[in-house]
């Protein structure tokens, strides 16, 4: 039996390809943004995009990684804007 699945689900390729990518960045991007913070202390979402040159969104991503492994936290409430900051974790 023949695979037509890219074709009945074209989506899926890009879907794959958007991964591959994003795990090809990986290590960079991981240096860049704990860099970033390292050097200016607790930033937003935008301001962690706009610093890097990327979306957003994409910062936001590279963000909910590092807080679910616990390497960096939000802060505790909001700023006028309604965006959280986020600085590294102290190693104990």
């Amino acid at each position: 039996m023949q695979d037509n699945s890219r074709s009945r689900f074209p989506e899926e390729i890009s879907i794959i390809g958007s991964k591959r990518e994003t795990a090809r960045q990986e290590f960079a991007m991981r240096a860049r943004v704990l860099a970033l913070l390292l050097e200016k202390g607790p930033l937003t979402v935008p301001e962690v995009a706009r610093s890097l040159g990327i979306f957003p969104t994409e910062a936001n991503w590279w963000l909910m990684g590092f807080v679910r492994y616990n390497q960096v936290k939000a802060s505790e409430k909001a700023d006028a804007e309604g965006y959280y900051l986020y600085s590294i974790i102290e190693a104990k």
